[in-house]
C-alpha cells in the first residue's frame, strides 16, 4: 500500500475514534499533499515526494515546539510534540551512522576525485539523497560528506 493510501485509511481510523490529535496531524498532513499536487499540476505525487512533505512537516512541528517552549507554551509544546509523534510513524526506518558512512564513501567513489570540495560535497549530497529520500538526518549526512569529502580531497592533492 502506498504511503499515501495508508495515511489516508489512519485518517479515518483517527475520525472513527475520535483521537483528536492523529486527526489533526493527519489532516494537516493531507492538505500538504494535496497542496503540492495542486502545485504539480494536479498529478499525483510519488513516494519520494509524499516522503519530503511528510519530512517538511515534521521540521514545522519541531519548530513550532521550540517557539512554543520559548514563549512558555507548554500546552502548545505537548500537541506538537504528541502530533510529530504521530506522524513519524510514516517515515521511513532511519538509517544508522555506520550506514551513512558508508554510502557517503560509495557515492564518492563513484564520483571520483575533483578540484572543487564544495562542488564534490554539493553533488554527493544530492546523488545521497536522490537515493535515501527520506531516510537519514540532512544536517548528519552534510556533516559526514563534509568530513569526509575533505579528508579525501586533502589526500589528493599530496
Amino acid at each position: 500500500m502506498k504511503l499515501k493510501e495508508t495515511i489516508q485509511k489512519d485518517f479515518i481510523e483517527a475520525m472513527k475514534a475520535k483521537d483528536v490529535n492523529a486527526k489533526a496531524a493527519l489532516s494537516s498532513l493531507k492538505s500538504k499533499i494535496t497542496e503540492a499536487e495542486k502545485a504539480k499540476s494536479n498529478t499525483e505525487l510519488s513516494e519520494a515526494e509524499v516522503i519530503k512533505v511528510l519530512t517538511s512537516a515534521i521540521k514545522q512541528r519541531k519548530q513550532s515546539i521550540e517557539e512554543f517552549a520559548k514563549g512558555g507554551r507548554t500546552d502548545l509544546v505537548e500537541r506538537e510534540t504528541q502530533e510529530m509523534t504521530i506522524l513519524e510513524k510514516y517515515m521511513p526506518s532511519q538509517m544508522t551512522e555506520t550506514e551513512i558512512t558508508h554510502e557517503v564513501m560509495s557515492i564518492l567513489s563513484e564520483l571520483g576525485p575533483m578540484d572543487n570540495v564544495q562542488r564534490l560535497i554539493g553533488q554527493t549530497i544530492g546523488a545521497f539523497n536522490k537515493k535515501f529520500t527520506g531516510r537519514a538526518d540532512a544536517s548528519l549526512v552534510r556533516s559526514r560528506v563534509e568530513t569526509l569529502a575533505k579528508g579525501l580531497s586533502q589526500t589528493a592533492t599530496i
